[in-house]
């Protein structure tokens, strides 16, 4: 709540706003990773969900949009998207068109968005200090703390087997 609430700093590199609402999509979609939100085009959002195909593991994962997560990627939006331009302006599809330079763009652009948050992390006071994996984490804490069984966690995560998910779990209490 105090990152959603906080309001911009003053001084702000281009990935400050950006860094937050990474942040606050994967945690409010089901903790979607980095990559996944940086290749998320407007094509897979449909029926108030996001669909999308886990790059890691292949699998095919939808979760809902929240008002939240609606603000956010209407946020982004500019004049004359179309279904298969990327939401957020991580990628651009007419620059990174290999697998290489997509790689490159989404590695340069994590080292930014993380070192925004650990800006976020220093002014808002919170420890340990965040990243976008801690967002996923988080997601998954708050679903273990509050009883929901492993094996839903495993599946909403888009872990590949339920042992994962549990040394995953096991790990955050560390």
């Amino acid at each position: 709540m105090r990152l959603m609430q906080a309001p911009l700093p003053k001084t702000r590199s281009p990935y400050t706003e950006l860094s937050r609402d990474i942040f606050l999509l994967s945690y409010f979609s089901a903790g979607i990773n980095f990559k996944d939100i940086s290749t998320l085009r407007y094509s897979n959002i449909a029926h108030g969900r996001i669909y999308y195909r886990r790059h890691k593991t292949g699998k095919e994962m939808n979760c809902r949009l929240t008002p939240t997560t609606v603000a956010i990627i209407d946020k982004y939006k500019r004049a004359g998207n179309i279904e298969d331009d990327y939401i957020f302006p991580i990628l651009d599809g007419d620059i990174h068109k290999s697998e290489q330079q997509i790689y490159n763009r989404l590695h340069k652009v994590l080292a930014h968005i993380n070192r925004e948050l650990k800006g976020w992390s220093k002014r808002l006071g919170i420890s340990p200090p965040l990243t976008t994996y801690v967002a996923r984490h988080t997601y998954a804490t708050v679903l273990k703390r509050e009883g929901v069984n492993v094996a839903l966690i495993s599946e909403s995560l888009g872990h590949s087997n339920i042992q994962t998910t549990q040394i995953y779990l096991d790990s955050f209490e560390n």
